[in-house]
């Protein structure tokens, strides 16, 4: 099996426009948290103490965030040869806890609280100006975490939310999440607001707070999937599987790719391992010279492949005896 490191990858590019991102929310945050808290305080409304509680919850997310982006690009060492690039997986999985938990359901508990024991709402300009305010905040913060991923997307000639579903940077994901969250979520609570004003009654104002928290525990089921997906070794998509194993079938003294695929080991940064066919009249260092050629191809194509695995065999092979014969070599 020959091994090929990439000289370079676009990890470093890619955390320091998340760490924008991640810090910009965080700041934005903060001042909303402080701000809402102040208005759920003067105009008693269950809606708002829902979105002050997801607010809340957020600057804890982006704090969880904030550390993963910065441990996971740390150098490969002895003890992670591969690098730190699943970090920002772990630290992302606590960020969607965070927002299942300190969001979604505190607004639940607050709305089931107010069902029980409703009180009167008041004070309705106070909490349409503080609402306007955090959307108009929020809607800034959610364009400089989507400016990369736009870029990428016209780059890779995808959609947005193509991109999104299929992001190897969790961290981006749950900026872009947690602040579409808390956009709709601050219209929810302004409707909430109106019908309780228009109607006099503060069940409007208290369902608003349980779809708040239904909206949250959702975005939070979501990103606990991609994470865990991430976690557990996620692949590339088939028709990005199958356009490296036609790269690598192109190249010179290549007869056959019998097996190929690609695993995300980090925020863009994957691992390529295959098993390919030469023509019979190569001597070694010609195989090298291929294998070279196919990883160069690769890569042309994929800035984010960092390393590559190919090994030359004679015919195919299942992946279990993969596993053994490589188990094998290494016992030996």
């Amino acid at each position: 099996m020959t091994s090929n490191r990439s000289p370079s990858s676009g990890t470093t590019t890619s955390a320091g426009e998340t760490r924008l991102s991640v810090a910009v929310s965080f700041a934005v945050n903060v001042v909303e948290t402080a701000a809402l808290g102040i208005a759920a305080w003067v105009t008693a409304s269950v809606a708002l103490r829902a979105q002050t509680a997801a607010n809340a919850a957020e600057v804890a997310v982006q704090v969880f965030l904030l550390i993963g982006v910065v441990s996971s690009v740390r150098s490969p060492d002895q003890s992670h040869p591969l690098g730190y690039g699943r970090e920002r997986f772990f630290w992302s999985l606590f960020a969607a806890l965070g927002i299942f938990v300190g969001g979604g359901g505190i607004a639940i508990a607050e709305a089931v609280q107010s069902a029980r024991h409703p009180s009167a709402v008041h004070s309705f300009a106070v909490g349409y100006v503080v609402l306007a305010a955090t959307v108009v905040l929020d809607l800034l913060a959610l364009g400089v975490a989507l400016r990369p991923l736009r870029r990428q997307a016209r780059e890779r000639s995808i959609r947005l939310v193509s991109l999104l579903q299929r992001s190897s940077d969790p961290a981006a994901t749950t900026v872009v999440v947690a602040g579409s969250c808390a956009v709709i979520g601050a219209c929810i609570a302004a409707a909430g607001l109106l019908a309780t004003q228009a109607t006099g009654s503060a069940t409007p104002d208290t369902v608003t707070s349980a779809l708040i928290g239904v909206l949250l525990i959702s975005a939070s089921v979501l990103l606990l999937h991609t994470n865990r997906e991430l976690l557990t070794g996620r692949g590339v998509p088939l028709s990005m599987q199958r356009e490296m194993q036609r790269i690598v079938a192109t190249q010179p003294g290549v007869l056959d790719v019998p097996d190929l695929f690609a695993i995300v080991v980090g925020p863009a940064s994957l691992i390529v391992n295959g098993d390919v066919t030469f023509a019979d009249e190569l001597d070694v260092s010609d195989v090298e010279q291929a294998i070279t050629l196919c990883t160069a191809a690769l890569r042309e194509k994929w800035s984010s492949i960092e390393y590559v695995y190919l090994t030359p065999v004679s015919e195919a092979r299942s992946r279990r005896s993969r596993r053994m014969s490589t188990s094998s070599v290494k016992t030996g």
